[in-house]
């Protein structure tokens, strides 16, 4: 048969999406691209990416309570492996993000059983704000916490329909490096396991000892970290302020109800604009479902009863915590389940060919649109920025303090903030790989060993240094300022513009320990 003559191996995209390759070679290109596209807009670090930069610099059992240690480990071991490569740390990023769409992918074929329906679910949880656009504007730590998420959706699911001993063990891992990545994720297992609860035939396939198993696996994981948090002295009521940034107990009923409507608005906002889309696309999927196989039925059931059992998990923030505020991007625990929900609901109802290639399309529009609009902000945001972060010209500072003499040794480095302490230490961590770099309000030790050289001492504008700074400096870090400390600043232009952005440093002969 003659070229011209060969039927196509797939008839439509839609088609093409049957084959589970083309899922996954579908998200290997949405990481590439939103990899270098990450790699070639800013030389800089974000917030996230700046605060596992500095403290990536030691391996340490833990760095500071407010966030599990799993996705520092994992950038010190990518640094020190790369010998501190800016690549290989973006690499790391979507390489956890690939991991995760592709676990998510791997849930939804043996919850649904349509390899073109799991494919739109894996594309509907991209096509959410939340997910599909600021994990690559930032967060760190939340694209660890989706992708072990995510993982935990495939492991459950693989415990419930095959149930081997090496599916618990990889249940048990999972539920460890979890609660390693954020402490919030435990509210999927829990949700989960009461959804299994309400679901006899699915309760009735799990085994005992293989699930006391995984739970040891958990555990073991998770102990030392947790005596390393026990020795800081740190409460249980300590780990739910942090959790839900709530400010205490509080009888309130005002505070119930103004926590009860931001949660509420928290978790419609998280599933936009997806829910929106399907809403329109797949109406009669949204009617009560009265048909579908018991299996069908049991994953909706299960998926259903864990999604509320989480947001009543987070709703009890409101009643033991006074928590008042919620953020979308705090519901992963609780909805990532969703697209898998709504596509099984859509398979059960039997979904038109026509409203999942309108989807694809959708999907496609969204993703393009993400892409063009991180550029346009990129090109678009240096002459009316406010933080800047993006634009500081590191290069040209560190040139500068090389010309003064500073090439290797400490740094402690401090903002008018604390955020922006994180984003100028970690920057200069950045551009002075070789160096020891320290912020004030962490322990001297968590940045690492003493490094021979000179010491700087670091923070931007031009007024008086911030007393936090230098209490750390003469405190912590036992170091006095005298005759031999030279003080100055530089006022460089930032990056495309012609704003110029002012660093004060005092250099000194050493630092402290």
């Amino acid at each position: 048969m003659s070229v011209a003559g060969r039927k196509p191996k797939y008839a439509s995209v839609w088609e093409a999406l049957a084959d589970p390759q083309i899922v996954v070679s579908i998200l290997i290109l949405y990481c590439l691209v939103h990899f270098l596209v990450r790699l070639l807009l800013s030389q800089n670090y974000t917030l996230d990416e700046s605060e596992q930069i500095l403290f990536g610099q030691s391996l340490e059992w833990g760095y500071r309570f407010r966030h599990p240690p799993l996705i520092t480990w994992l950038t010190w071991g990518t640094l020190t492996a790369t010998g501190q490569s800016r690549v290989a740390f973006f690499l790391l990023k979507y390489g956890l993000m690939f991991a995760g769409l592709l676990a998510y992918f791997q849930a939804a074929r043996l919850v649904i059983r349509d390899n073109k329906l799991a494919g739109l679910s894996v594309f509907g949880l991209l096509t959410t704000i939340v997910i599909g656009y600021m994990p690559h504007v930032d967060l760190m730590h939340t694209v660890a916490l989706t992708s072990l998420l995510a993982a935990y959706l495939w492991a459950d699911a693989l415990v419930i329909t095959r149930g081997r001993w090496v599916d618990y063990i990889l249940l048990g891992v999972i539920a460890g490096l979890g609660i390693l990545s954020k402490y919030i994720f435990v509210v999927l297992p829990i949700a989960m396991a009461v959804g299994t609860v309400f679901v006899p035939r699915f309760r009735a396939r799990l085994r005992t000892g293989p699930l006391l198993v995984a739970l040891v696996i958990m555990l073991a994981i998770v102990s030392p970290y947790a005596w390393w948090a026990k020795t800081h002295e740190y409460s249980l009521f300590a780990l739910a302020q942090t959790i839900t940034k709530g400010s205490g107990p509080a009888f309130d009923f005002a505070i119930w109800l103004k926590g009860t409507f931001n949660l509420d608005v928290a978790l419609v906002l998280f599933a936009m604009p997806m829910a929106a889309i399907f809403a329109v696309l797949y109406w009669p999927a949204l009617k009560p479902i009265h048909r579908g196989n018991d299996e069908d039925r049991d994953w909706l059931k299960l998926y259903g009863v864990a999604m509320i059992v989480g947001a009543v998990i987070m709703w009890g923030a409101v009643f033991f915590v006074g928590t008042e505020s919620f953020k979308e991007r705090w519901m992963h625990q609780v909805l990532l389940p969703l697209p898998i929900w709504f596509f099984l609901r859509a398979k059960i109802a039997g979904a038109s060919e026509r409203a999942n290639k309108i989807y694809i399309g959708l999907a496609l529009l969204f993703a393009v649109g993400v892409v063009a609009t991180r550029v346009g902000i990129y090109e678009l945001g240096a002459s009316h920025c406010k933080n800047c972060r993006e634009y500081w010209p590191m290069q040209s500072y560190a040139q500068n303090f090389e010309r003064l003499g500073f090439s290797s040794g400490t740094i402690v480095a401090a903002g008018p903030q604390a955020s922006e302490a994180y984003d100028l230490a970690g920057n200069l961590r950045g551009v002075f790989p070789q160096a020891r770099v320290l912020t004030p309000g962490y322990p001297v030790s968590v940045f690492g060993p003493p490094v021979p050289g000179q010491c700087l001492v670091v923070w931007q504008g031009s007024a008086a240094m911030p007393k936090a700074l230098r209490d750390y400096v003469e405190g912590p870090l036992d170091t006095t300022f005298g005759n031999d400390s030279v003080q100055g600043d530089m006022s460089i232009a930032l990056i495309g513009t012609h704003k110029l952005q002012t660093l004060s440093y005092v250099q000194m002969p050493h630092c402290g320990p």
